[in-house]
């Protein structure tokens, strides 16, 4: 199954498929002003108000738990120095890195509306199995919810280290217990933050990369499995696609175009390139060297 990236017919892209190269976005260069960027601290904080409000228990155990997911580990803070918890840390984190979105479709109406200039630009098909990057460290499909699931999340992180966290207890856990739940507690806001966006996104069905170096990123050729052309792809943009399609190294790209079905409101793909390889004279197909 391929993964899909909507592009509009300027300059940028015909960079994109000249250099092999895609662009890995910071949190702040997203569309979406919430994606990867809500407030780990302020909805701990919400979380923290919410156990201390249900905690019955004469010493206020649970308060003292839901402390630890934050106040056990201290950081610096990159920006002014000052001692920071593991929330801070991993918000500031989050924001140095890079994401390449894609999506399972190639035939949304609302995706080829919003990403690809008003169905007049174009579809990028990548075979994800040969779509090879360095440091990417987080891939997958993004999950959409009603809400930001941090909360929730905290508050069942409190009662999983309340498992083995029992000082009152004397109770003792091996260090590497600690160890292991510390790193689960960072992979759970990472996929928390990185991998779960508002419902009303869900359209989307996206895929993504995340790298610990956003900027360009060279991609194999081969990588690139098909290429398919809006319903108001201009005449002028096709013969520029076709001029680049034809080197030699992307001579395996396949080229479709989206089409009304008939009688509906949806898109399907037509199975036929929508236009001609360029051919020398003798009727040979011409490519390009480099």
């Amino acid at each position: 199954m391929l993964l899909y990236k909507y592009r509009d017919c300027a300059q940028r892209t015909w960079e994109l498929l000249l250099s092999r190269k895609l662009f890995f976005a910071t949190p702040e260069q997203l569309n979406d002003p919430l994606d990867s960027s809500i407030d780990i601290q302020a909805e701990y904080e919400r979380a923290k108000e919410l156990v201390r409000e249900s905690d019955d228990h004469p010493d206020l155990r649970n308060s003292f738990l839901v402390f630890l997911l934050d106040g056990y580990h201290r950081f610096h803070d990159p920006t002014t120095g000052k001692r920071i918890g593991l929330n801070k840390a991993l918000q500031h984190f989050i924001q140095s890195l890079g994401i390449l979105s894609f999506s399972r479709v190639a035939t949304d109406a609302l995706l080829w509306s919003h990403y690809a200039e008003g169905h007049c630009g174009l579809c990028l098909g990548f075979d994800p199995e040969l779509l090879e990057f360095e440091d990417v460290f987080i891939k997958g499909d993004v999950e959409y919810a009603s809400k930001p699931p941090y909360v929730d999340l905290f508050v069942k992180m409190t009662k999983e280290i309340g498992e083995f966290v029992r000082p009152w207890e004397n109770h003792k856990y091996p260090r590497e217990q600690g160890d292991q739940f510390y790193t689960s507690q960072l992979s759970r806001l990472m996929h928390a933050n990185l991998l779960v966006k508002s419902e009303k996104w869900r359209y989307e069905e996206e895929y993504r990369m995340v790298t610990s170096r956003p900027g360009l990123h060279s991609f194999s050729p081969k990588a690139l499995r098909e290429v398919i052309q809006g319903t108001k792809m201009r005449e002028g943009d096709r013969e520029k696609l076709a001029d680049i399609l034809c080197h030699r190294d992307y001579s395996h790209v396949r080229v479709r175009s989206v089409q009304n079905v008939p009688g509906t409101f949806d898109f399907e793909l037509a199975e036929r390139e929508s236009f001609p390889r360029k051919r020398d004279e003798n009727g040979t197909e011409v490519v390009k060297k480099d």
